[in-house]
């Protein structure tokens, strides 16, 4: 039993949500409860979870916020794509929000859910058909695709493109609180040297597939070392072709990218 661990008002509660003992935790070291219950909450969304995937973070929410903000305001189609969606937390909150605008000006072509973990996929598979038991009767395309990053993403324009994907520096992963480090999927957590290595192939790829409409945007969560000035240093031939704001989130750190097409 871990007697060092101290309970947190949400865990304990999380814990009574789902008929579990404190005591069923602290003799999991220091499991994240989420992965003990095996739900999350997302957007008022209650998610299935095990170890294949992260857990959803409360900052994702806004990235989500910016998003529909965008959609709302786009008078095109929405074709949209995830890379890299883990639990699906992000593609099936804006998936809810698509069903419940879905009688207003919005209109969607395509929603296209992709990672490389083939686990993960599933995980978001299974979250869709139970939170969404009509999704086979959607008047769009819903579709998952296992591909490491575009790889096996069909050749066509989409207008709005998410991705959370690794983004924490590989020396600073020793460093992480062991709930994070110990627990959750490295493969989900290491974006390389810099943290921004997948991210920038990404964009590459992005840009010679020629992947974005002239009016879309491309929505990132990324460290808080990946400023304008770090890309503009580092990774020049992206200012080149994309047009990029940055944004803090609720806690005022840098968190957000939003990209389009110069």
């Amino acid at each position: 039993m871990n007697k060092s661990r101290k309970l947190s008002i949400y865990e304990r509660n999380q814990l009574l949500k789902y008929s579990l003992k404190e005591t069923d935790l602290l003799t999991k070291g220091d499991l994240p409860v989420e992965y003990l219950t095996g739900f999350v909450e997302f957007r008022n969304l209650e998610l299935k979870i095990n170890q294949n995937v992260l857990i959803p973070r409360v900052e994702t929410e806004e990235l989500l916020d910016l998003m529909i903000e965008f959609a709302k305001s786009s008078s095109e189609e929405i074709s949209y794509l995830e890379l890299g969606t883990g639990s699906g937390a992000i593609s099936l909150a804006f998936l809810d929000f698509l069903l419940k605008e879905k009688n207003k000006a919005l209109r969607v072509k395509q929603i296209l859910i992709s990672d490389l973990s083939t686990k993960a996929l599933s995980v978001a598979q299974d979250n869709l058909i139970r939170l969404f038991p009509q999704s086979k009767n959607f008047s769009f395309k819903c579709d998952f695709l296992v591909s490491d990053l575009l790889k096996n993403v069909p050749k066509q324009k989409f207008n709005l493109v998410v991705a959370n994907l690794p983004y924490i520096p590989t020396k600073t992963i020793a460093s992480l609180e062991a709930s994070v480090k110990d627990y959750e999927p490295t493969l989900a957590l290491d974006g390389g040297e810099d943290g921004f290595t997948l991210i920038a192939q990404l964009l590459e790829q992005i840009i010679l597939g020629d992947f974005l409409s002239l009016n879309g945007k491309i929505f990132l969560e990324v460290h808080e070392t990946h400023t304008l000035d770090f890309i503009a240093k580092n990774y020049p031939k992206i200012m080149y072709n994309f047009l990029v704001e940055e944004l803090p989130d609720q806690f005022d750190r840098h968190r957000f990218l939003i990209l389009q097409k110069r």
